[in-house]
């Protein structure tokens, strides 16, 4: 599924002198991989794109990789989001399959006076490449209005949190004149109004068995990685008593500095394992059971349901009662 970004690099920087070996220099991938739709780890992923921003220099280089992305080319979880309903149930989708998209950063939706906000974060990567995977993010949502939606000038505003480039031709080129540099949050929002804009591929049996699939495929992703497989399947294991980083640590015999460190290089950290693993397991209880919802918070972990409601609406974007009420 990432051979997309990789094909959109070369073809950018091929433009300059720069060749795909390059580009892939200590990915531990060659040439002749990437003629497959090989899927890159995250950690490769990380490398690819640091080499490209290093190589070419250009900061604004995610910008011209998410112009170019394309929903179609994110095979089985693209055709999800482009047979959802609206803009806002593609945005949601888009925040369920993060991981698989675009592995190493958090994509979070908020609402905030009126509006919903996409905000995108990778606190553990250094600022040039978190950069770069948040203008990529942000470009390609804004890109691919011009699939989904018929109403292509739905309405945004970007703000960043840094301070604007000499020239700012690319970015008034990708969004318009709706950008607030310096800005106190990084965060692409929409009007909660537009939210509700049909998407014009919309299909909601095709929707309903191509989301199945994802969720199917979703913890086989290989982005995941060796130690973070690992610890997910360690969860998944534990009951109800999840164990924290440092006895998880003991259970995969090594120390806690140790796994922090393998689960960063894999794009990871264990907070958002813990939370992966109980979003799953919640969809499981409140699909697949009639326990209540306090019970279900209880085997998650959660002190009350308050906070289980809070982190279950933060994780999907919906209460737990509306996703039962939708397996039904």
């Amino acid at each position: 599924m990432h051979s997309m970004y990789f094909g959109i690099l070369r073809s950018l920087l091929g433009k300059i002198g720069i060749s795909e070996q390059q580009l892939l220099n200590n990915t531990a991938l060659t040439v002749a991989d990437t003629q497959s739709d090989v899927s890159f780890t995250a950690k490769q992923l990380n490398t690819l794109c640091a080499n490209a921003l290093h190589l070419s220099k250009d900061i604004q280089l995610g910008l011209k990789v998410g112009s170019q992305f394309d929903l179609p080319s994110q095979g089985i979880f693209g055709y999800a989001l482009m047979t959802s309903s609206t803009v806002g149930d593609a945005l949601k989708l888009l925040v369920r399959y993060n991981r698989v998209i675009l592995p190493s950063i958090t994509i979070e939706l908020k609402s905030n006076e009126g509006r919903t906000e996409v905000l995108a974060r990778a606190d553990y990567l250094p600022f040039e490449l978190e950069r770069f995977y948040c203008e990529l993010l942000y470009a390609a949502i804004v890109n691919s209005r011009h699939i989904l939606f018929d109403a292509p000038q739905t309405d945004f505003k970007l703000e960043l949190d840094y301070a604007a480039p000499a020239d700012k031709t690319t970015y008034e080129k990708v969004f318009g004149p709706k950008i607030h540099f310096n800005s106190a949050k990084r965060s692409l929002s929409f009007s909660d109004g537009s939210l509700t804009t049909p998407i014009s591929t919309a299909n909601p049996l095709t929707q309903d068995i191509l989301q199945r699939e994802c969720d199917r495929l979703l913890p086989l992703e290989s982005h995941r990685g060796i130690i973070a497989a690992r610890v997910q399947h360690e969860l998944l294991q534990s009951g109800s008593e999840f164990p924290n980083c440092a006895t998880m640590a003991k259970k995969l015999h090594m120390s806690e500095s140790t796994l922090q460190r393998h689960l960063t290089k894999e794009g990871f950290r264990f907070q958002q394992l813990l939370d992966k693993v109980r979003y799953r397991l919640a969809n499981e209880y409140l699909v697949g059971s009639a326990l209540p919802v306090v019970e279900i918070a209880c085997l998650l972990g959660f002190s009350d349901t308050t906070n289980f409601r809070r982190a279950f609406k933060r994780w999907s974007g919906m209460t737990p009662s509306q996703i039962r009420e939708r397996g039904r």
